[in-house]
């Protein structure tokens, strides 16, 4: 009995070991199957592509292979069993199981598995690579017409649907210059907040293969229009001519009508509307004085309408002070001397020459306006010139002063200001020597009442008095 115990464990221990021996060929085939390795071939178009599917028969005695079928994406491709399986055009099985592509194209890319059959115990196994046909970028724009058009205010939306292998990196560019974006988008979105933004859109497709590609997109922004005036106010005289003009932007283009008051202007020889690309242009030909007033240029188009207005008037042009600081240098210490030019078709009659101390804290407390009404002279010409030495005046004084002229029509407006320093008084580089007048430094309005100074006041009589003395005597 003990003997047949022994006997039969022995026979057991014998019986494990060749399942052992088994197994462990079995785990050292499945580490071991293939002398090739997966592999990811890069190519470009037209090359020939060898994929290896060797198999380590050395290792894995009596395992070789009884058949080899190649597959791609889950397609079978190849089987060297089965003689009824067509290989592709450009496709070659090889006897050592690989398989040779000639002339790839970029439909070849994609994943390859190798699977080889093998007797028992050893069963099958497999091997997966892949092809990437290398291939130049292309873009296709969206619109695909390549053409978009947006109101102003609305969102934009384009974008350029790449391909290409490796996949291309995405660059825009507008106007020549390339836009500073966070990353290598393909959709371009942002809202078209400014008109200027129309233009061309490029976006360029780069992957290292060949030529980059390139596509654009013209972007169109529709707006109501929008106007311009280079003069609001227009100085004439009955005989001459006059010019108005306005520029008018807008798309779809406006239509552009002339009104004075709320009537529209009738064209004829005498008032001629002239077109010249964006400039509109009313022409009053031997103005008369039923021609003054304001007149408006309006524009319409479908997305909305603008006006804007523009005075045709007999008085004179705003007086305009020239620079005397030269002259003034040997001046009496209380006097300043003043040149300023007018321009009027029409004689000027008098000057309204308005003055008061400087002082740059605003508020209630700041000096009232001195005021002096001056003679004109003659002029042969439009432009009436004038020098005059305003006295009276306090040393070590910053002082601003500004002109009003009067012709037959009325009352000019008012010139700039300009600020002057008496002897011992400095203008600071704070100060602008000449400024336009406005409400927020206590400057009379634009539609002034020209109005006496208080005679009331021995100090503005005997200012006058000096004036007049040292420029008319």
């Amino acid at each position: 009995m003990i003997n047949i115990h022994v006997r039969n464990k022995q026979m057991t221990l014998k019986v494990l070991t060749v399942l052992w021996s088994v197994v462990s060929s079995i785990a050292s085939a499945t580490e071991n199957d293939f002398i090739s390795s997966p592999t990811t071939v890069k190519a470009r178009e037209n090359n020939t592509v060898l994929l290896p599917c060797y198999l380590n028969t050395l290792s894995n005695d009596g395992a070789h292979a009884t058949a080899v079928k190649w597959f791609k994406s889950e397609d079978l491709l190849a089987d060297s069993d089965n003689e009824t399986v067509a290989l592709p055009l450009r496709y070659t099985l090889w006897d050592n199981g690989s398989l040779e592509i000639q002339k790839v194209e970029p439909s070849d890319t994609g994943e390859y598995v190798c699977e080889i059959s093998r007797p028992d115990p050893w069963g099958v196994v497999r091997q997966r690579h892949a092809i990437e046909v290398l291939h130049s970028p292309s873009v296709e724009p969206f619109p695909i017409t390549g053409f978009l058009q947006v109101k102003l205010g609305e969102e934009v939306r384009m974008s350029c649907r790449a391909s290409g292998v490796p996949y291309p990196i995405i660059t825009w560019t507008s106007k020549g210059e390339e836009l500073k974006l966070l990353d290598h988008r393909e959709l371009l979105v942002f809202t078209a907040s400014d008109r200027y933004l129309a233009g061309i859109y490029e976006c360029i497709a780069a992957n290292g293969v060949g030529e980059p590609a390139k596509a654009t997109i013209e972007l169109s922004i529709i707006y109501p229009p929008e106007q311009l005036v280079s003069r609001s106010w227009i100085h004439t005289a009955p005989g001459h001519r006059a010019q108005l003009e306005c520029r008018v932007s807008a798309d779809p283009q406006a239509a552009v009508t002339w009104l004075k008051g709320e009537t529209i202007v009738p064209l004829d020889s005498r008032l001629v509307s002239i077109i010249d690309g964006d400039k509109y242009t009313l022409l009053i030909r031997n103005v008369q004085k039923s021609d003054f007033g304001i007149y408006t240029c309006r524009a319409i188009n479908e997305l909305g309408q603008s006006d804007i207005q523009i005075q045709l008037s007999g008085v004179p042009n705003p007086g305009v002070f020239k620079k005397t600081s030269e002259n003034n240098k040997n001046s009496n210490r209380n006097t300043y001397t003043l040149i300023w030019e007018v321009d009027s078709y029409t004689p000027i009659i008098e000057y309204s020459l308005w003055f008061r101390p400087y002082k740059t804290s605003r508020g209630l407390n700041r000096p009232e306006w001195t005021k002096l009404t001056i003679p004109a002279q003659h002029s042969s010409g439009t432009v009436y010139s004038k020098s005059y030495n305003l006295g009276g005046l306090k040393e070590k004084t910053i002082y601003e002063v500004l002109l009003v002229s009067r012709n037959r029509y009325g009352w000019s407006k008012p010139s700039p200001i300009l600020r002057f320093a008496t002897a011992g008084a400095e203008l600071n580089e704070e100060m602008i020597t000449t400024v336009q007048i406005s409400a927020e430094d206590n400057a009379i309005p634009l539609d002034f009442k020209i109005s006496s100074s208080k005679s009331s006041e021995p100090f503005c009589i005997a200012i006058f008095v000096v004036t007049f003395l040292i420029n008319f005597i």
